[in-house]
């Protein structure tokens, strides 16, 4: 299996737990919520680090991404500590969606795979899917 088809396998099967998370009877519905939004920051985190890592093999690497990394790591940690569950899960589809703009301007500098962005463009969408339907059974 190649490189890139390994890497689009594990991207789009580490959307199914938010999913699964989603499904009542699934887990336990006191812990389910909480399942969804762990699960989200440890995404979103790991997603923050491969900005660090990709502009860290520059000799000059570009300020925003590195920068972003950890505004974003950090607003992913503070989304467990918000008391409120409809605006933690607001704030991690905002970072979710703030980590494909940094990739997006990446991309746009020639720093990634040809196939990548496309790739991010539609996980992030099902990403955002989830949080969408997450929001709603939140405000139901």
């Amino acid at each position: 299996m190649s490189t890139k088809r390994l890497t689009q396998s594990l991207t789009f099967s580490g959307a199914l737990p938010f999913y699964l998370l989603l499904i009542p009877g699934f887990i336990a519905p006191d812990i389910r919520f909480h399942a969804f939004l762990t699960y989200g920051a440890v995404i979103a985190s790991f997603m923050a680090g491969t900005l660090w890592g990709l502009t860290q093999r520059d000799r000059d690497p570009p300020v925003l991404p590195i920068v972003a990394s950890n505004l974003l790591a950090l607003a992913t940690w503070a989304s467990l500590l918000v008391p409120s569950q409809l605006v933690a899960t607001g704030l991690q589809l905002i970072i979710f969606l703030a980590l494909l703009e940094v990739d997006r301007r990446i991309d746009a500098e020639g720093r990634e795979a040809p196939w990548y962005f496309t790739m991010r463009v539609r996980i992030t969408t099902a990403v955002a899917i989830a949080y969408v339907i997450q929001i709603a059974i939140l405000v139901t």
